[in-house]
């Protein structure tokens, strides 16, 4: 079954496996699955699996957490060589300070570097002051600021205000994750721009952002 792989791909990420995890990769590719598809048939599902099995109770926060890192640590195994042309957009994403969810983020950056994007990934537990310095940094005006606990969601506006502090109310903040889904008031409360519902919405929204580098930051 077209499922059965990455159920076995979801099983390494929780057992800590990540040469299992690898294995699981090549085997997919060596039944003949082009490396452009890897994401999507086999990666995303068996993250959704990861995420759905935190949110029902099945795993713990801890298990969660190093389940996640596994899968950062394979995620280049399942990535095709980007053949778009480069958008010129440059695109910030983290999580918020005190959060270690990188499963959506994760999903939603592949599928931007994908498009041909500019993706600087900040990982988790990304101070405020951190999304405001790398902007600086790298010319970007996309900030995508991920967040799945009510608490470091209503932590955001600290980001917001952070770039206000700086006279930067230039830069267009995003945010992502299951509160702000939930309640539209929280992300509007904290001054975000719009909310990333997934990858196919994170495209859209920067698609019709199309906002460049004001020069040359970090690659991708």
């Amino acid at each position: 079954m077209a499922d059965d792989a990455a159920a076995h791909l979801y099983q390494a990420f929780v057992s800590q496996d990540p040469a299992r995890a690898i294995a699981v990769i090549e085997q997919k590719r060596a039944a003949g699955v082009p490396q452009r598809r890897l994401f999507d048939n086999l990666f995303a599902p068996a993250m959704s699996m990861l995420g759905g099995a935190w949110a029902a109770g099945q795993i713990d926060e801890v298990a969660f957490t190093q389940a996640a890192v596994v899968a950062e640590q394979v995620t280049s195994f399942v990535i095709a060589p980007s053949t778009a042309q480069d958008s010129g957009v440059t695109v910030l994403v983290g999580t918020m300070h005190h959060d270690f969810h990188a499963v959506d983020k994760d999903i939603a950056s592949g599928a931007l570097k994908e498009a041909g994007h500019r993706v600087i990934d900040l990982g988790v537990d990304v101070r405020p002051a951190e999304f405001l310095e790398r902007a600086e940094e790298s010319g970007a005006r996309i900030v995508i600021v991920f967040a799945q606990m009510i608490g470091t969601a209503r932590d955001v506006v600290r980001v917001r205000e952070m770039f206000k502090a700086a006279g930067r109310d230039d830069l267009v903040l995003l945010v992502a994750g299951s509160p702000f889904s939930a309640d539209v008031a929280l992300a509007k409360g904290g001054g975000a721009n719009g909310i990333v519902r997934g990858a196919e919405s994170a495209l859209k929204l920067v698609a019709r952002l199309g906002l460049p580098a004001k020069h040359e930051g970090a690659g991708r």
